[in-house]
């Protein structure tokens, strides 16, 4: 009793002092879709269009129109793009959306919204916390600002905030903590009590000059760290001598038209910090119509809003390095036989909210939602190619080289790495490969036994912050070799089968 006492004791006071971190922490406990009007005090990014609008179909943009844009026949059956697995024991898409925590799904290709629908409380005009998107979103203004010669992308961190001038962390450089690959003593996977007083944290500017670790030299080693983008986001603010919402708004919002007023939610009242890492609440209407500048290289009705070499990184894969993570938008996403070509990219954010742009089909999807107990990530690539190119694994077999990955494979130093077809599949009904190396020369995922079919042309394992993932490469449709890459190694290896033999 003694015990309880205390800990009730030590509630009430963290209650009583409502603004400090841990009382968020006990108050709100799991980061939510509404923490914008609840947890956080906000910066408002003000929407240019009138807000007497009518609740009619209105475009994207000047260039697109509205087809029957609820018509779930617009989409492919959810067989040709979703594992049985994650069905939901159903073939209907609204229900499917609907058991799957979606909020809003909506599908634009050649600049027409094929899809746009809501469930499960989401609306068109209905801001939300995209968490992790958000970062996506401050690595484009950082772009904007460098091309404005406010900063450039390697110049140091020390420059912005004089605390990393004489700690382990005083190497780091925008284009690292764009990257994810500063080194920084943290991992978001790693400590959830650490994320959660980041997230909730009511003086970030403190936070972080409490917590300059170094655990790796810069570009060595890949982790994800949400605590890389909030520096990021100071360096930003320091550079334009404004705030972010107010940049937000100006280069953004303004030239782009956004529907709705968006918000940015800051630390707190007295300190004023930007959450630049995941703070930012906006429609599924407006992530849209960023998808849409994306896809159309940055630049909207003849003017280059965003960098031309911004969404040139984004895109375009460097075959030597991680190539799963550039400049804060994801490409690790369904692989199609074009993996060394690939451009597909996307913005992702805790509980499924997704922006995935998808070039080479000339389609944007946006997902928002609830929860995510599988990642979208692929099935909004095996979409955008049913619906873009006609065919995906599911559909069309020749897409899907599982018989042929079996083998040996070599490196150009010689190490050997074999593949064996396990007899019977797992659980998931995934075929299973034994995976065996020298485990001396590589170093990660020592414990791992299998690798899993992910898609027609790749294998690999997850698990929260580790993946080892196999990507193999196919000529005249024959598997000749893989690339391989396990976080958190930033490089990418090729290994070639021996004697190309099926």
């Amino acid at each position: 009793m003694k015990k309880l006492s205390i800990i009730l004791l030590f509630v009430y006071v963290c209650v009583c002092f409502y603004s400090c971190t841990l009382s968020k922490m006990i108050v709100f406990f799991k980061p939510n879709l509404n923490d914008h009007t609840k947890a956080f005090v906000c910066d408002t990014v003000n929407a240019p269009i009138p807000k007497n609008i009518d609740n009619n179909p209105t475009s994207i943009n000047k260039t697109v129109d509205f087809i029957y844009a609820h018509n779930a026949k617009n989409i492919p059956p959810i067989k040709e793009w979703v594992l049985d697995k994650h069905r939901a024991n159903t073939e209907d898409l609204d229900a499917f959306l609907k058991k799957s925590k979606t909020r809003a799904l909506i599908v634009i290709k050649n600049d027409t919204i094929i899809y746009e629908k809501y469930f499960n409380g989401g609306r068109e005009n209905k801001n939300q916390i995209v968490f992790s998107v958000t970062k996506a979103f401050t690595a484009t203004l950082t772009a904007i600002a460098i091309e404005e010669g406010f900063m450039h992308l390697d110049q140091k961190v020390s420059d912005f905030i004089p605390e990393f001038k004489n700690s382990p962390s005083n190497k780091i450089t925008l284009r690292h903590l764009m990257n994810m690959v500063s080194g920084f003593k943290w991992n978001d996977y790693g400590n959830l009590i650490k994320l959660g007083l980041l997230y909730y944290s009511d003086n970030l500017k403190k936070f972080i000059s409490n917590n300059l670790f170094q655990d790796y030299e810069p570009e060595t080693h890949f982790v994800y760290k949400s605590i890389t983008t909030q520096i990021l986001g100071i360096c930003l603010e320091k550079a334009i001598g404004k705030s972010y919402a107010t940049y937000l708004e100006e280069k953004l919002w303004n030239p782009l038209g956004m529907k709705y007023d968006a918000y940015v939610t800051l630390d707190s009242k007295k300190n004023h910090n930007t959450r630049a890492f995941g703070g930012l609440a906006l429609t599924a209407k407006d992530m849209a119509k960023f998808g849409q500048l994306l896809l159309k290289d940055g630049n909207w009705e003849g003017k280059q809003l965003i960098p031309l070499w911004f969404i040139k990184k984004l895109k375009n894969r460097t075959m030597n390095k991680w190539f799963g993570y550039s400049f804060s938008f994801w490409r690790n996403g369904h692989e199609s036989t074009d993996f060394e070509t690939n451009q597909n990219f996307y913005a992702a954010g805790l509980h499924g909210q997704y922006i995935f742009i998808a070039p080479e089909e000339k389609m944007v999807v946006v997902r928002t939602g609830l929860k995510e107990k599988n990642s979208w990530s692929i099935k909004l690539g095996r979409l955008t190619r049913q619906i873009g190119l006609g065919r995906t694994d599911f559909t069309d077999p020749s897409l899907n080289f599982g018989n042929q990955f079996e083998g040996d494979y070599y490196n150009n130093s010689g190490k050997k790495m074999s593949l064996i077809l396990m007899p019977d599949k797992n659980k998931n009904n995934h075929r299973q490969w034994i995976w065996s190396r020298d485990k001396d020369f590589f170093h990660y995922a020592n414990d791992v036994k299998h690798l899993t079919q992910m898609d027609g042309v790749s294998i690999g394992y997850k698990k929260q912050g580790e993946q080892t993932r196999l990507y193999f490469k196919i000529e005249n449709n024959k598997v000749i070799g893989f690339y391989y890459n396990s976080w958190p190694s930033t490089q990418l290896d090729y290994f070639k089968k021996e004697n190309n033999v099926q």
